[in-house]
């Protein structure tokens, strides 16, 4: 191709291969490959590059920026998004609709990054389908990203008084500070938090900062054509294989993620310098650059919808081809019929407010379409809802010894599972994992001299309903003390303590318990699944403090954890009872690590045989739906098993009668 070296069809071709990367390493190899930090890399070349080469640079420049952005960008984001709504409403299984309509609220919005953060989502987590709006969140990163760097640009060359001599120190010392402060931050919170911190647009930002560093100084280096053909093909070889080495998705987007960065501008650099890189500017790969974005756009929802109605995570070599071929097609089709006309409108072009405008009106398509599926949502959950209250007010819904309740329909349904949450997350009486004050309220009658305290994280707050059940029967006093995330522990090194706020919550709830001085204090006395099963020192830490104010325990062995979402399982199986069962030595070991645990003023209770036979653990019992995700149980079930709460409520009385008339002192 003769090309005219002021623009650099390597980086089409660079576009093509990163978005080749990420199709590929997500269809076949099934991890995360480093094509969109490509994608950051060459964003930020292209607007530093394009901005600081005009004269001057004023506050409507940057508007106008805005406005060609949104008309590159958003026709083609609409139409997919419009388009996986409508084949998620028609495709979709009901217990995945409440949090896709989220996802794609949030895709609408340019947030999906922060929404996949906020779960802690990893992003090809195999075992439940992830969303298929997932692979906007980089589009939103870049979004966040084309709106701050032109104003920080704007801000460099305010600064700069000496730009006509095309010394953008000032721009340059921002976009340094830029990098290394989110370089640092992004080492930090990579360690702390890995899921987190790969969709955190903070964290990413000093990919983009280098490349706009990149365009600043690239010109700079004179480099001869064998070496830069040399670092191109070096660069384009690591870019290729390094994430076939290391766990990319595990790892990103700390220091490991300079790999594909510096890969990247290696082959930029290369091509500035004449490397002339044949299988980058090439006619055909050139070509696929240009709907390199619609490409990427596509080839997410297509895999996500074909594992959704196959059941199947691996992909054969003909279906992935065909993925991409669509993919391709569709691409074109995008960008040739939607991006194009928008993009070269000359209408549109002319006064910015008719860019605005025009992509607003655009982003209507989808949000008409997901307003369509939020009421269908509504409408069928209303009717969900009033089914599952009229299955629990029925006389015979009751457990007896564990046995199984049955009813014609799924209770709760699928679509509600979610939702079926104890009634302290809708009153207020529930913390939530990021704050340490203690919230405390009371159930049952609050003016009986019997007191039960439900002590500790979510896996204690779901027992609630049981509880509340014999405390109105029994009329005793309930009190709740119960945070998200937070064991009844005083170990501050705990993984299991997600967040710092909840050391300073255990400590507070600690001295409350003392301070109620009830007769039993109810929580969990297990942490891990299947060998990791134990029972951690900071939980005894905590039984042992209670034990000097002679305040007696009631530990109950945790419930077997999934690994993958319940209700979407059972939804996605015709057999859910045996796909979606687990074998329970995988989950709990043979004998419950509470038996080599003796203290006084515990009484620990196994009730794993609501769960678990004698080989497997069951999502199901009879026609109720145990779990609401993948290891939280529903508030249905919960109700359901007040008879054998209540009788190891008096199991556990009786234990401390006969201990207290035997003698026995409490202990450290």
């Amino acid at each position: 191709m003769d090309k005219d070296r002021g623009y650099l069809y390597e980086i089409q071709g660079l576009r093509a291969v990163a978005a080749l990367m990420v199709s590929i390493y997500h269809i076949w190899i099934q991890r995360v490959s480093g094509g969109v930090d490509v994608f950051f890399v060459v964003a930020a070349f292209f607007i530093v590059g394009s901005l600081t080469r005009r004269e001057s640079l004023t506050l409507g420049d940057v508007l106008d920026y805005y406005g060609k952005t949104l008309r590159r960008v958003v026709p083609s984001a609409a139409l997919v998004i419009f388009s996986t709504i409508l084949i998620s409403m028609w495709l979709m299984p009901d217990s995945m609709w409440r949090n896709q309509i989220k996802h794609a609220l949030a895709s609408i919005a340019f947030m999906e990054n922060w929404s996949l953060a906020m779960t802690a989502t990893d992003y090809l987590q195999q075992g439940s389908p992830p969303s298929p709006f997932q692979q906007l969140w980089a589009l939103a990163v870049q979004i966040h990203f084309y709106f701050f760097f032109p104003l920080i640009l704007w801000v460099g060359l305010k600064l700069d008084s000496r730009r006509d001599r095309g010394d953008h120190r000032f721009c340059a010392l921002l976009l340094m500070i830029i990098t290394v402060a989110s370089l640092a931050y992004s080492i930090y919170i990579t360690e702390k938090n890995q899921p987190w911190a790969y969709f955190d647009t903070f964290a990413r930002a000093w990919e983009f900062s280098l490349g706009g560093l990149l365009a600043l100084f690239v010109s700079r280096f004179t480099l001869s054509m064998l070496t830069a053909k040399l670092l191109g093909w070096v660069s384009l070889i690591v870019l290729l294989t390094f994430a076939l080495f290391l766990n990319v998705s595990a790892l990103f987007p700390g220091i490991v993620a300079l790999v594909p960065v510096l890969a990247a501008a290696g082959i930029i650099a290369a091509a500035r310098n004449q490397g002339d890189m044949r299988v980058l500017n090439n006619r055909f790969v050139v070509w696929f650059g240009n709907i390199s974005f619609s490409f990427y756009l596509w080839h997410w929802p297509l895999l996500s919808f074909y594992r959704y109605v196959t059941g199947e995570f691996e992909v054969s070599f003909v279906v992935g081809l065909t993925i991409i071929l669509t993919s391709g097609i569709l691409a074109f089709l995008t960008t040739w019929g939607f991006e194009t006309p928008v993009r070269r409108s000359a209408l549109l072009s002319r006064r910015r407010i008719y860019a605005y405008a025009s992509c607003a009106v655009l982003m209507l398509l989808p949000l008409g379409s997901l307003f369509a599926w939020y009421q269908d949502y509504q409408g069928r959950s209303a009717d969900a809802k009033a089914d599952l209250q009229e299955f629990m007010h029925e006389p015979s819904t009751t457990f007896s010894e564990g046995g199984s309740v049955e009813s014609q329909d799924l209770s709760p349904s699928t679509l509600i599972a979610s939702q079926d949450l104890p009634e302290s997350s809708y009153d207020g009486c529930h913390q939530s994992y990021l704050e340490s004050k203690l919230i405390e309220c009371e159930y049952g009658n609050p003016q009986s001299d019997h007191t039960v305290v439900l002590a500790g994280g979510s896996h204690a707050q779901h027992w609630l309903a049981a509880l509340k059940v014999i405390a109105e029967r029994e009329n005793f006093r309930l009190v709740s003390l119960t945070k998200g995330a937070c064991m009844l522990s005083m170990d501050p090194h705990a993984r299991y303590q997600v967040n710092p706020s909840c050391l300073t919550w255990n400590r507070e709830a600690t001295d409350r318990l003392i301070e109620i001085n009830p007769d039993l204090v109810f929580t969990t006395s297990t942490r891990g699944q299947g060998e990791d099963e134990r029972v951690p020192s900071g939980y005894r830490q905590v039984w042992n403090r209670l034990a000097k104010s002679s305040i007696n325990v009631l530990a109950l062995r945790d419930n077997p954890w999934y690994g993958f979402d319940v209700p979407e399982c059972v939804d996605l199986h015709d057999d859910p009872a045996s796909a979606c069962s687990i074998p329970r030595q995988s989950v709990l070991k043979a004998h419950s690590p509470t038996d080599d645990v003796h203290l006084p003023n515990v009484y620990f209770a196994d009730l794993s045989d609501l769960f678990c036979d004698d080989e497997r653990c069951s999502p199901l019992d009879g026609n109720v739906l145990i779990y609401r995700d993948d290891h939280h149980i529903t508030n249905t079930f919960s109700y359901l098993t007040a008879d054998r709460i209540e009788k190891t409520l008096h199991q556990a009385d009786l234990v401390f009668e006969q201990r207290s008339s035997a003698g026995l002192a409490l202990r450290d």
